[in-house]
This record gives structure tokens, C-alpha cells and sequence, in this order.
């Protein structure tokens, strides 16, 4: 099973020492939710096909029609919070979890709670199951099958469910963003003219659960914060109240020193997430880091690099970033709202010497007086003598090894170095040239292009700023 995670990059960097001493890490991931199958030995529906569930037939009419009633009464008890009402749509053999599962969703979708610190309940602006179209049948596994004859079933399909939504905040629209669309496929069994629910994904065999999404963890929450590009909302979890209130009181500046960066085409709006438990931030980021050294991650649904355009951005703040005072935050922001900016212009395949160090800069700019506040690993490597010999490779910011500090810094230091040399301009159009190739040559001709150098040439004017800065 495929899911939008393409690639996990983990990031290890430092706030600078006048803010704290503790290394942080954030986590770039380049998706969240599932997908699609990418192979015949996957066993749900791919999104995105082109067939349609125009029925061939009245039996296939009237299944369709039935599923639809089923989800128009999902929506209804899911929209409403309704336990009763959901309760009657689960078949006899769904399983407890699942269960659990699509009632924690209702009790946060649907919840009615009165407002607290964190915000009040999150609206979305969609949140709508309906039935898609897929290019293949999945059948429900023998096993479960027997048990729904056993049931008196008359028919079950594994239908290629798919959830459209859209978060809002305190209110809807609140953050405006455009609908993602989720695969969620759903095991269904017939009974006379009744559709009920089986299970989602995991009733096949050998297929990992889906992807947790923000309604799959109890007590969640909103809040709205204006910013220059309209409403953000900062989605908070319980045990986050003053960390939220921090969080809303930095975003706005945060999203304006990435704009001064990056200008203005970027929705300059965001949807921040305070998660209060090392559950909460792995399953949201789908992520195997050591969260109790990690600062934040970011995470989209979609990215389309011919449009320039991703859905579904979110940045998600680790259970240790509420020990942050509030200028390290600061830093964390920046640096992950540069990922959200730029993330149109950025194909999978691009550098992290120039993925990382640009946010690293944007994050860090006017933070440190020294070179040593900033990257003080890089700096002690420059003062014995060990000058890097190239760009920083991209398994050099592996967090598992030595050399990840680093790297990280010489990817700082190598946009620090661009931005003083030739202008914050410059260093932009270098970020779309390199960042937008995903080939050296590529990333070669970008460097040329905007710099007028060779990549040794880079690398050996680079090297001359780094001596400079340790004198």
C-alpha cells in the first residue's frame, strides 16, 4: 500500500545559543494520508481513475443507490456527533477498534463542547464521505465473507469510499483552504435493502491501517488567528492550552518574515498543530523519529509542481516543543512555514542542502550575532581545520548519524553565504532553480544560471566565506 510519504527527511538543527542549548529536530514529510495501490499486489482501490460507477445494470443501481443512503446517514451522524445514530450503521462483525475509531471521529467532527483555553470545537468547511470510482474489484477476504453469509447477508463490496474535506477553525470557513481528498475505502455488507459498515481498509489481508488523520485522536480543538493572508487555525490536542496561546501570538510575525523572504504568492495562512502526546505527532506524520528530541514537522496531502500548488499543509509541533520559550518557537515557525511557501516549487527529488538551508535561514535570520551562534558544530569542524569539500550529500542529514549538526549548518551557511554575496533575490531564484530539479545536471545549470558559477566554483567561494567566518 502507497502512501502519499514519498520520502521521509529528518531534520536536526539548533536555536541558537542566546534561546536555548537543546538540539531540535523537525521532520519533512512529504505526505500524509493514503493514496493509492502502487502495485497488483496492493489491495485498495486507486484514487485519481478515470472509470466511472455508472451502473451496467439494475443490481449494480441498486447498490449504489443503497451505499449512497448509507453514507448520506454517515455524514449525518458524523456531522451531528450522534453515537445512536452511528452505532446503527456498523454491521455485526466490524470490528471494536473500527468502531472506536469512527467515534472518535464523530465526537470530534460533530462535538458541541464548550470553549476553553486551546479555542473552541473545530468546524470544518467540508467533511462529506461519498462514494468514488475505481478501475478494479476488491472483494471482501473469505474469512470475513463467511461470517456475513452466516449473518444472512445477501452482498458485500469493498467500496472505493472517499472523504472530502476541509478544516475551518472556531467558525467555517475559518482557514481557507481548498478541499483534500482521502481515500477511504470501506468494507460494506448488504442486507435486504440496508447497507452496513464493516470496515475500512484493514479487513484485507495484509494491508496497513490508514494513515491517522487529526479526528482520529480525542479532544480536539481550534483555534482562529488572523494573518496577513487571512484566517490560520492552530489544532490543538489536550494538555496544549498555553502552548496554544504562544503559538497564535508568533504565527502572525513568523508568516511575515517568510513573506519578506519568499513575497506574497503563498497563502500566507496556515493551519498549525499542537500535539500534547508522542502518539499524536507519529501518527499525524507518520513518523519513526525520536519525537523526545523533535521540534516539528511538515505535512501535506497533495502536491501538483505543474500547478505550483499542494493541499492539505500542515505544520505539527512535537509534545517537547511547549518547552520552547517563545523566540526558539519563533525560529521553528519560520523555518517550517518556508516549507509551506515553497512548497509548489519543490519536486521531490531536490537537494536538501537547498531544501533545508533556505528555511534554516529564513528561520534564523536576525537571531544570532555570531557565525558560532548558528552553527557552532560547523564552527568548531572550521577551527581544526576541516573545511567541507562539497556540497552537503543528502545522507548527511541522516538523524541517525554524526554528521546530521553538520549538515544541517552548511546547508544554513551555504544560503547565509548566498544572501550576504549576492542578495536575498538571488537566493530565492536559487531555491526554484536547484530546488525544481530533481537531476545534478539540472541543479548545475541552475547554479550557473543564477549565480554565474560553476558548482565548484560555488564550492570553493563557499569554503572562502566559511574561513572568514571563524577567524
Amino acid at each position: 500500500m502507497t502512501r502519499t510519504l514519498t520520502g521521509r527527511r529528518i531534520r536536526r538543527g539548533r536555536i541558537p545559543s542566546l534561546f536555548t542549548r537543546a538540539a531540535l529536530i523537525a521532520v519533512v514529510v512529504p505526505a500524509l494520508t493514503v493514496t493509492a495501490c502502487s502495485s497488483s499486489d496492493n489491495a485498495t482501490p486507486t484514487s485519481g481513475t478515470s472509470s466511472s460507477t455508472t451502473p451496467p445494470n439494475v443490481f449494480e443501481a441498486t447498490r449504489i443507490d443503497g451505499v449512497n443512503r448509507l453514507l448520506a446517514n454517515l455524514n449525518a451522524a458524523i456531522r451531528s456527533g450522534d453515537e445512536t445514530k452511528l452505532d446503527a450503521l456498523f454491521d455485526a462483525s466490524a470490528s471494536p477498534q473500527f468502531r472506536a475509531a469512527l467515534k472518535t471521529e464523530a465526537a470530534d467532527v460533530g462535538a458541541r463542547s464548550a470553549p476553553s483555553k486551546r479555542g473552541n470545537v473545530l468546524r470544518y468547511k467540508t467533511f462529506n464521505y461519498r462514494l468514488g470510482s475505481a478501475n478494479a474489484e476488491f472483494v471482501v477476504p473469505a474469512t470475513v465473507q463467511a461470517r456475513l453469509d452466516d449473518q444472512g447477508s445477501s452482498d458485500s463490496w469493498f467500496a472505493p469510499i472517499k472523504l472530502d474535506y476541509a478544516l475551518g477553525g472556531e467558525s467555517a470557513p475559518g482557514l481557507a483552504e481548498p478541499n483534500v481528498v482521502v481515500d477511504t475505502p470501506f468494507a460494506l455488507a448488504r442486507y435486504d435493502d440496508d447497507w452496513k459498515i464493516v470496515g475500512d481498509s484493514t479487513v484485507l489481508q495484509d494491508v496497513q491501517a490508514p494513515a491517522p488523520q487529526l479526528w482520529n485522536y480525542p479532544g480536539l480543538q481550534g483555534r482562529n488567528v488572523p494573518t496577513p493572508g487571512g484566517t490560520s487555525v492552530v489544532v490543538s490536542y489536550p494538555g496544549t492550552e498555553a502552548f496554544v496561546g504562544t503559538i497564535a501570538a508568533e504565527l502572525p510575525q513568523a508568516i511575515v518574515a517568510v513573506t519578506n523572504f519568499w513575497g506574497s504568492a503563498w497563502a500566507r495562512r496556515a493551519a498549525v498543530v499542537a500535539t500534547g502526546t508522542t502518539d499524536e505527532f507519529s501518527g499525524l506524520t507518520a513518523s519513526n523519529a525520536q519525537v523526545g528530541a523533535a521540534a516539528a514537522a511538515t505535512v501535506y496531502a497533495t502536491l501538483d509542481n505543474a500547478s505550483k500548488s499542494a493541499t492539505g499543509q500542515r505544520v505539527v509541533l512535537t509534545p517537547n516543543a511547549r518547552a520552547l520559550p517563545a523566540p526558539a518557537l519563533a525560529v521553528v515557525l519560520r523555518h517550517e512555514l518556508t516549507h509551506v511557501a515553497v512548497r509548489g516549487v519543490t519536486v521531490p527529488g531536490a537537494p536538501l542542502w537547498i531544501t533545508e538551508g533556505v528555511p534554516e535561514y529564513v528561520g534564523r535570520k536576525g537571531t544570532y550575532q555570531r557565525f558560532e551562534d548558528a552553527a557552532p558544530n560547523l564552527a568548531a569542524e572550521l577551527r581544526a581545520g576541516e573545511t567541507p569539500v562539497r556540497l552537503p550529500d543528502d545522507r548527511d542529514f541522516a538523524v541517525d548519524q554524526q554528521t546530521a549538526l553538520v549538515a544541517y549548518q552548511s546547508a544554513w551557511s551555504l544560503a547565509a553565504f548566498v544572501a550576504e554575496k549576492f542578495g536575498q533575490d538571488r537566493l530565492k531564484s536559487l531555491y526554484i532553480g536547484v530546488a525544481g530539479a530533481d537531476k545534478t545536471a539540472a541543479q548545475d545549470s541552475a547554479i550557473v544560471a543564477t549565480l554565474q558559477l560553476s558548482r565548484a566554483q560555488f564550492v570553493a567561494q563557499w569554503q572562502d566565506w566559511l574561513r572568514k567566518q571563524v577567524r
